[in-house]
């Protein structure tokens, strides 16, 4: 192929997340508070006591009971608190410091070190905290920075200010603070500012008369803010009450439960080098980030996709079953588009084996070529191809075969050897129609040429003699594999799949006719094309749907980067390149990357390949689908457009990748919550558009 080189991309920083508790190391999993130190030791106070990370790995364990104040000072001293009690660890060595009248409530300070309690601060001199001060109002927290002093309680600040030290305070009534509930402060080391945590979002103070929040700096977040920290490279990482939110290079990014934390209200979250560790009720993550490039992503969902995800005989689709997260457990399992989904996966690696021409991807590519080819002989019906197959070690063997059922549409199969599933869909014929040909143009010898265009020609053969149906065991059409013309243009119930089906079998003839060249093809390709104007159906088919209905996109994308691939006629392309820009047109604001290279790799047009290369890089690498909340969020914006078509409730713009439900691209962008966590999506999802963008130039990524 010639290459564009629309994008170079280079090492980015992949994220991972480990997820700690009190099965694998904490003393409680109700973590409080987060400290660490210059060797990078991280100190989690929980409910029981205190934890610490190990140079050798796993937690060193402290009971002393609960710990919800730590701070460490500029000699690397940990000081923590459980309730009266203060303990310090200095090179590792955990002792009881100093007993007080009532609870600590704040420690912080690096040169010199203060505590406050409700009514009292003190201040470390000569090895000991002496009394140094009253508080003027019952004090909830500290903020320091040097001998600058701040504490709050809830809805004021009490300064420490002046050269006869008192505590000044700042009431909203009488001043511009904003009324709101103050759950934490903490001032930046470099420019001296307060940071307020508040439950109406995170604000700052310029410790005269001036207060910005999320009106006077919109990255500034709304929602309720439970702890402030800075990072040495300029990061502000906070913890709230819808996740964790880093603001850096000037925006605020969400990172949610389940996730990247174990829960949506985070009590802490600290940067550690580069390194986020946030503590929660339920648990402690550690966020980590690797340099990786594109294709070692795609290396790495390449093998974790045949260690995982192959189903004999080579079946891929999504897992079920997982348990802990863990992705070695659970399977992969029979689902009403095993070709589809299939197909999808072996034209990743089609496109994989074209740009790199590595053997072990062409095994694979062949094994699961094979299995889709199965499909379309195990019913015994000559061209009509199986949803899906199971065998009788596979769950739910035998269960759905009765006969005189409604519901009833797995058979046994004319050996006995298997059962397969009816009730054949468009979805399954594009699906067949894009894998195949890619195999057939990219991978396949002649004999395996041979073998693809017979099962090509009698999937074709029985659509035009059965007036473009698919018709089952029982002789009847199909519910969805529609595109006989009386019914899509002479029938209005088809209105929604008219033109997306005229797209479809458009590209079925024109597959046939490009392996076969037999001119019975393209004679019916064009007899629909103009008698019938499926041509003209084609070049708007994408209807107006709020946005609801997402199946049909995924397979008029198919559809289209099939039959641009192969069809040779200008005018007919030209037609068929006003349907893929109407369609990719609306369905830009998606930031979809396998639409976005389809369209830039058919038009040569600008295709927001930097969006399509960061949702490339957002997509998480271990494909959990991890349960998603973010209902609390205050950034959100939805549409009201599906109410008219019954939708439900939606964003007007897309969460990114990595902070929404694991996402397929005939699945909802829109969505804001949701997932499974006992799901993991195969890594098609990234491989195919990967490939896809660097097998047509529009991603460079070399090693």
């Amino acid at each position: 192929m010639e290459r564009k080189g629309n994008y170079s991309s280079h090492k980015y920083p992949q994220r991972f997340c480990e997820y700690f508790n009190s099965s694998n190391g904490l003393l409680d999993s109700k973590a409080l508070c987060l400290a660490a130190d210059s060797k990078k030791t991280v100190y989690i106070g929980t409910e029981s006591g205190l934890n610490f990370t190990k140079p050798e790995g796993g937690f060193g364990v402290f009971a002393c009971g609960k710990v919800s104040v730590i701070s460490v000072d500029s000699k690397d001293t940990v000081y923590f608190a459980s309730g009266k009690t203060l303990f310090t660890s200095v090179n590792g060595e955990i002792s009881e410091f100093q007993r007080f009248e009532e609870e600590i409530v704040g420690i912080d300070g690096k040169n010199t070190v203060f505590l406050i309690t409700a009514s009292a601060l003190y201040k470390l001199e000569n090895g000991k905290f002496v009394y140094h001060f009253e508080t003027d109002l019952p004090a909830f927290g500290l903020a320091c920075n040097d001998e600058r002093l701040v504490s709050f309680n809830g809805r004021c600040l009490t300064i420490f200010a002046g050269k006869r030290k008192h505590w000044r305070c700042v009431y909203p009534e009488h001043t511009d603070m904003p009324e709101t509930v103050i759950n934490t402060v903490k001032f930046d080391c470099k420019l001296g500012f307060l940071w307020l945590g508040t439950d109406d979002g995170l604000y700052i103070y310029d410790n005269r008369c001036g207060w910005f929040g999320h009106e006077q700096i919109n990255c500034l977040p709304e929602e309720k803010i439970n702890s402030i920290n800075f990072s040495d490279d300029g990061r502000i990482i906070l913890g709230s009450d819808a996740g964790l939110i880093i603001i850096k290079n000037g925006a605020a990014k969400h990172l949610p439960a389940t996730r990247w934390v174990c829960e949506e209200n985070v009590n802490a979250a600290i940067a550690v080098g580069s390194d986020i560790w946030t503590a929660t009720d339920s648990g402690v993550t550690r966020i980590s980030e690797k340099e990786m490039t594109l294709r070692e992503k795609a290396d790495y969902s390449f093998d974790l996709a045949e260690k995982y995800y192959v189903r004999a005989p080579g079946f891929i689709n999504d897992k079920t079953g997982i348990e802990n997260f863990d992705i070695a457990t659970g399977a992969t399992r029979t689902s009403d588009n095993d070709g589809l989904w299939t197909h999808t996966y072996l034209g990743a690696l089609c496109y994989c084996y074209a740009v790199t021409k590595d053997e072990k991807v062409l095994e694979a590519a062949r094994r699961s070529m094979k299995a889709c080819a199965f499909l379309t002989k195990v019913s015994g019906i000559k061209g009509f191809t199986a949803r899906a197959v199971r065998f009788e070690d596979d769950p739910n063997y035998g269960v759905g075969t009765e006969e005189n059922v409604d519901w009833c549409e797995w058979h046994k199969a004319p050996d006995g050897k298997c059962e397969w599933l009816g009730e054949t869909s468009s979805d399954e014929m594009t699906g067949h129609f894009f894998g195949f040909s890619l195999y057939y143009d990219f991978c396949a010898d002649e004999e395996e040429k041979a073998f693809i265009r017979e099962i090509i020609t009698d999937i074709v053969d029985h659509m035009i003699e059965h007036n473009y149906r698919l018709c089952d065991i029982d002789g009847l059409p199909t519910t969805w594999a529609c595109w006989a013309p009386s019914e899509l243009n002479g029938n209005s119930m088809w209105l929604w799949e008219k033109c997306v089906n005229s797209l479809e079998i458009l590209t079925f003839l024109d597959v046939a006719y490009h392996m076969t060249g037999d001119e019975k093809y393209r004679k019916e390709f064009m007899r629909l094309a103009i008698d019938e104007h499926y041509i003209l159906n084609a070049a708007q088919h994408k209807k107006d749907d709020a946005r609801i209905t997402h199946i049909d996109d995924n397979l008029a994308f198919l559809c289209t980067s099939t039959i641009l691939r192969i069809e040779k006629d200008e005018m007919v392309r030209s037609l068929l390149l006003m349907g893929m820009k109407h369609h990719w047109d609306y369905e830009r604001p998606e930031h979809s990357s396998l639409w976005n290279l389809i369209y830039g790799a058919f038009t040569d047009e600008p295709c927001d390949i930097d969006i399509t290369v960061k949702a490339l890089r957002d997509i998480p690498i271990d494909f959990l689908n991890r349960r998603m909340y973010n209902s609390k969020r205050k950034d959100l914006v939805f549409d009201d457009a599906q109410a008219k078509w019954g939708g439900n409730k939606q964003l007007l713009i897309p969460l990114d990748l990595d902070e929404k439900p694991m996402f397929k691209y005939d699945r909802n962008p829109y969505d804001y919550e949701g997932g499974n966590d006992s799901v993991a999506l195969c890594p098609s999802c990234y491989l195919l558009p990967y490939w896809f963008g660097r097998y047509y130039g529009l991603i460079d990524d070399e090693q």
